[in-house]
């Protein structure tokens, strides 16, 4: 019986010992998926910072150039050929 109960021990043993480095492999793609989701919230947060100055730009340069105003006869010819 204690033969037994040695080698039961010996395989729960290597049963402890597999869950534990497929535990540690899934902790480390955990801690890249965080890693990964940081560096995306950053270029995300850029990007729309980048937006809202862009958008700000854009109303600047409407309010500025009379937006509603038909164009020159010379702006007008150039956007045809364009």
């Amino acid at each position: 019986m204690a033969g037994f109960l040695l080698w039961q021990n010996g395989q729960q043993r290597e049963n402890l010992g597999t869950a534990e480095r497929a535990l540690a492999v899934t902790e480390r793609q955990l801690e890249d998926v965080v890693d990964s989701a940081r560096v995306l919230d950053a270029h995300l947060n850029c990007m729309e910072d980048e937006r809202r100055d862009l958008y700000a730009t854009l109303r600047d340069l409407r309010s500025s150039e009379g937006y509603d105003v038909l164009l020159s006869d010379f702006l007008r010819d150039a956007y045809d050929r364009m």
